[in-house]
């Protein structure tokens, strides 16, 4: 989006996310910290899950605005040039930082993964199916942590792949029940995978068919925008302080502490869906209310955070982690490494690049 088209505290939200993910990343390279304090670790560790849930939440949510725009504007979406736009979008950094494993591999850390076949899933975004070809490699080869991250990125374009085609081919009414019924579905799915498929009991929530509803979620929340009378119907709600209040204290408090007692009982059956619902609501409040927070999204600083959180999400994995006993991964200076490297990734490779996008931006 440009300057002008940017929506009010999203920018925010996706810095706020990255910081998340960094914090609980950065404690995992502080051994004093982690042995002292085991249980705050694992506490904070969950934020950075979140953190990745909030950001599914609102790319669902913005992809699908950006949809419905193109084709209130032009009449019709091109899927086409949907596609290239992605590909511009993701692409460049993604293959950069595979290329930049492969080079560590053949000079200076030729264990920083073992298995190649790794690199084809990654490549292919399909690596949060990976255990169904290769089983469960995580804890052997460390190739799982530094290309780790990218089940998130596979279960986002293998959902892209599938969701503008359904846009086009639906009603918004149809496509809003047709979201719905996904919803409530997935758990059931969650269950019976955990159940039945021992072996994916680790991934429930990173592949496409057990996890793919906190993108849904975001594009419901796109899509009853759309509904004649949304606003002056629904959206008082979220001006509600109380309401509000509560929502927040359920997410960020009390749905970890359910999550820590109840493990899948309660996560994989009703918690993750409530939590998904839970940031739904306080996007829009982020976006439509003004508040002490909406004003912290929209500081400059968090603001730009967020704009480059694509990159600092890619490459915070090579130097956040005690995989590798290297000066770069050593607490404090792999957090600023990280940092830094993420920015120089977004300002040299991934904003040029897409200026290039723009060329296929009907809107």
């Amino acid at each position: 989006m440009s300057g002008q088209d940017r929506i009010r505290s999203l920018d925010g939200i996706r810095g706020t996310f990255i910081i998340m993910v960094l914090i609980a990343h950065v404690f995992e390279t502080t051994p004093v910290f982690k042995a002292s304090y085991r249980e705050l670790v694992y506490y904070i560790s969950g934020f950075g899950h979140m953190g990745v849930r909030i950001f599914f939440v609102m790319s669902g949510y913005l992809i699908t605005r950006l949809l419905i725009r193109e084709q209130e504007k032009t009449g019709k979406v091109s899927l086409k040039d949907f596609y290239i736009r992605r590909m511009f979008r993701i692409f460049p950094t993604f293959f950069l930082y595979i290329f930049v494993i492969l080079v560590l591999k053949w000079t200076l850390i030729p264990d920083i993964f073992s298995n190649y076949s790794l690199i084809l899933f990654a490549s292919f975004y399909l690596w949060n199916y990976k255990h169904l070809f290769i089983g469960n490699l995580d804890g052997i080869d460390k190739g799982t942590w530094f290309m780790g991250h990218f089940w998130s990125l596979s279960m986002e374009e293998q959902f892209y792949l599938l969701w503008p085609v359904t846009f086009v081919k639906l009603s918004t009414r149809t496509l809003i029940r047709a979201v719905l019924i996904l919803i409530s579905v997935m758990p059931l799915l969650r269950v019976a995978t955990f159940l039945f498929l021992p072996g994916s009991r680790p991934h429930v929530s990173e592949m496409l068919h057990t996890g793919g509803d906190a993108i849904l979620t975001g594009c419901l929340a796109a899509l009853l925008e759309q509904l004649p009378g949304f606003r002056e119907k629904y959206l008082r709600y979220v001006e509600d302080k109380r309401l509000i209040a509560a929502v927040a204290c359920f997410l960020f408090i009390v749905s970890p502490l359910l999550t820590w007692y109840g493990q899948a009982a309660y996560n994989l059956t009703i918690g993750i869906t409530l939590n998904n619902f839970s940031i739904m609501f306080l996007l829009y409040w982020a976006m439509y209310v003004p508040s002490g927070p909406a004003d912290f999204f929209n500081t400059p600083v968090i603001s730009r955070l967020g704009i480059a959180s694509y990159s600092l999400y890619v490459w915070q994995q090579l130097f956040l982690t005690d995989k590798n006993d290297l000066w770069v991964n050593r607490f404090p200076q792999n957090l600023f490494v990280a940092i830094g490297i993420g920015l120089a990734s977004h300002y040299l490779v991934e904003k040029p690049i897409l200026r290039l996008k723009d060329r296929f931006k009907r809107v």
